[in-house]
């Protein structure tokens, strides 16, 4: 499995994950594991996945939102979620399923969007409001990070910010994350609109986690079990610089395709 993360923030909900796909065969090629519907007003909806199988889990994804996308199943979404998985696992009649995990983003109306953790043949979990979701190889990297990186509410660039710096932490610790990219889909609350951020916009804003790790380990060296005969006294001062220099730089990420979205 490689990673894939659900998160929300003021006025929008999201999903990313990164670009390598492992086929049945065990070979790791770059593709695209997000899938999305776009519905106006009576919905939409984002899914990501993470699995041992890229083609197999791609085409539940799209399956299970083609079933969403059909007016009334959208009221009975977790029955419809399980009745798509189980319909894909029960046709393994010999040898066993490939494992498969999805991030699924809800927007059914104002004030009302919705994380979904998923996994065949039956588990639909929804999360509590600014409650996020990881799931793949990278989730033991990622997970003991969230309390400390996704603190409350967050606005939308805020949030896209912090998926940045998770991500470069998982790919930077397993080697089946590195090298790859970032896709991100984005559903603004207000209207529904679905935006996908793109690939080059990720990358710089995951350009800032090496500073942010350079901050903590100097934190660390020069607060913890140093002599203060070893401290040096321009310490705070080099760090004051290095906090200025990052500072500025996460000043500058951007995210274009976000522009003329409402409500974020």
């Amino acid at each position: 499995m490689t990673v894939a993360l659900g998160m929300t923030s003021m006025g929008a909900i999201f999903v990313c994950a990164d670009s390598n796909v492992v086929t049945n065969d065990g070979m790791v090629i770059s593709g695209y594991k997000l899938a999305g519907r776009e519905l106006g007003a009576s919905g939409s909806f984002v899914i990501a996945n993470a699995s041992d199988d890229g083609n197999a889990s791609n085409m539940v994804a799209e399956e299970i939102l083609e079933e969403l996308s059909k007016g009334e199943n959208r009221r009975n979404l977790e029955a419809t979620v399980k009745k798509v998985m189980k319909r894909w696992h029960s046709s393994y009649v010999q040898g066993t399923p490939p494992p498969m995990q999805f991030v699924l983003a809800v927007r059914s109306g104002m004030q009302s969007r919705s994380l979904y953790f998923c996994e065949p043949p039956s588990t639909v979990l929804k999360k509590y409001l600014h409650e996020s979701i990881v799931v793949g190889t990278g989730s033991p990297t990622i997970e003991p990070l969230l309390p400390q990186v996704v603190l409350g509410p967050l606005r939308l660039r805020e949030a896209l910010i912090r998926a940045a710096y998770l991500m470069y932490r998982a790919k930077k610790d397993h080697a089946l994350l590195k090298g790859s990219d970032t896709d991100v889909l984005v559903i603004a609350e207000a209207n529904g609109d679905v935006r996908q951020i793109t690939r080059e916009e990720m990358k710089a804003a995951e350009e800032i986690g090496p500073h942010v790790d350079f901050m903590l380990r100097y934190c660390y060296l020069g607060l913890l079990g140093v002599s203060p005969r070893d401290y040096p006294p321009s310490f705070p001062e080099k760090m004051n610089e290095s906090f200025r220099e990052a500072r500025e730089r996460a000043d500058q990420i951007a995210f274009p395709s976000l522009e003329g979205m409402k409500g974020i």
